[in-house]
């Protein structure tokens, strides 16, 4: 039996047949006001009482580990992580939400996963430094929910915990079946990006919230800025175009974040400036140095900046004109975030000049065009099935991170380009105006 045969028969499948019970569960026996009630009477199926029914199963998992079960502390500490899911949908669909539960459901997330990486940290399977900085900011974290106001988990923590399984199911899978080709590299970039969200759960936590928008607009600008230099400088252009793809990911948090929260006075336009200089800047830097006569690359950089500034400036213009406070749930012209993936995935993907050239001038021309296109975070990302959500964000983290080795990126490249591809078609087939918004999704600028 293959490795991978193994892993599917041994751990996917008892894992798809866990999640699938679960979510049976939840959907078929809370849909009635009398199924809602018969929960709400008993208290063991209470969000809070499922939550500290988690609190020693990271210590038992370790426990089941060291004596030599590894297949079933996989698949007990998989059980046990699920029901995270399942306490939050208790909740929410039983309003059974409390201020103690906020602290509690991190608390117990914390007590799962924090054993299992000091075991991994001290079998030589996770770096101890990594580990040790993680779990500093992650108690710290913890601790700052005494003396701060809102106590629930934010954007960064959440992110966080949902890396950290995807850490463990990689190391876990490792330490069960040895060297896997596919996730060998990814395991110390993994740990990194826990480390950074961890550091940024705890930093957000201790500032004021209003502020959280623009700290994330300006790392967005950090970003973009970071990548100009990186192309300047003579650097693989690939490399420019992960500090994009990172600023689009905080792009979409601080849309949240200003929803959620709100922002200063002129955040929505310091945004705008963060948007321009990552897609816009950056990109066209990308478009330039990756045709072989430079002054045709500078023409179409030029051209597809030029669409990137009109579009970010038309945006906040007509908003202001229709007193649009908030986000909206569709655009007038291709949004510049999804122009910027189309366009430097393309340059750097493609070894043809006449595709990318052409590429970009149809970027730019959607761009500036009245075409509508649905928002993705508010209007089509709510419409995906959350299991799906969570899967492929799972295997892009995972090939992205072989990508930070610098020699596996074209797995993660491919599957940007294609979902590029199919949001620059989405208006053949989507209509955004009869779409619903997500409250809780992107809804600052673009």
């Amino acid at each position: 039996m293959t490795p991978f045969s193994a892993i599917f028969l041994e751990i996917g499948l008892p894992v798809l047949i866990m999640l699938g019970a679960e979510r049976f569960a939840v959907n078929r026996f809370m849909r009635t006001p009398e199924q809602v009630a018969w929960v709400r009477r008993h208290k063991w199926l209470h969000p809070n009482a499922i939550s500290r029914a988690r609190y020693p199963m990271g210590f038992v998992s370790v426990l089941l580990l060291h004596m030599g079960f590894p297949k079933l502390c996989f698949l007990f500490f998989t059980f046990w992580m699920i029901t995270d899911i399942t306490d939050g949908d208790i909740a929410r669909k039983c309003d059974l939400h409390t201020e103690e539960g906020e602290s509690i459901d991190p608390f117990s997330d914390k007590l799962m996963y924090s054993p299992m990486l000091v075991y991994m940290a001290w079998i030589n399977l996770l770096n101890p430094v990594l580990v040790g900085l993680f779990l500093l900011f992650d108690i710290t974290g913890q601790f700052s929910r005494y003396f701060i106001k809102i106590k629930a988990a934010n954007l960064f923590g959440k992110a966080k915990t949902f890396l950290v399984v995807v850490l463990l199911i990689v190391v876990g899978l490792e330490y069960i079946y040895g060297p896997l080709p596919l996730f060998g590299r990814t395991i110390q970039p993994l740990m990194a990006i826990c480390t950074a969200l961890a550091f940024c759960s705890t930093f957000f936590k201790l500032i004021p919230n209003y502020w959280y928008a623009n700290i994330l607009s300006i790392m967005n600008l950090i970003c973009g800025l970071t990548g100009c230099w990186v192309v300047l400088a003579g650097h693989p252009p690939v490399y420019a175009l992960g500090l994009v793809f990172l600023g689009q990911f905080l792009d979409l948090f601080d849309g949240r974040a200003a929803q959620r929260w709100g922002s200063t006075p002129r955040g929505e336009i310091f945004d705008d400036v963060a948007d321009g200089t990552s897609f816009g800047f950056t990109v066209g830097l990308i478009v330039a140095v990756t045709f072989t006569h430079r002054s045709l690359g500078a023409l179409i950089a030029v051209i597809y900046l030029t669409a990137v500034v009109y579009r970010l400036v038309r945006f906040i213009r007509e908003k202001r004109r229709d007193g649009i406070a908030g986000g909206v749930s569709s655009f007038s012209g291709l949004p510049s975030p999804a122009a910027a993936l189309l366009v430097g995935v393309s340059c750097i993907l493609i070894p043809s000049e006449p595709i990318n050239a052409a590429t970009a001038i149809l970027a730019s021309a959607l761009m500036v065009s009245r075409v509508p296109y649905a928002h993705f975070g508010r209007t089509i990302l709510p419409r995906v099935p959350k299991i799906v959500r969570v899967l492929v964000l799972a295997t892009f983290l995972i090939l992205l991170a072989q990508g930070v080795r610098r020699d596996l990126y074209m797995a993660p490249l491919v599957m940007a380009y294609a979902s590029a591809l199919i949001y620059l078609a989405s208006p053949l087939f989507w209509r955004p105006g009869k779409a619903g918004a997500d409250p809780e999704s992107d809804l600052s600028g673009e």
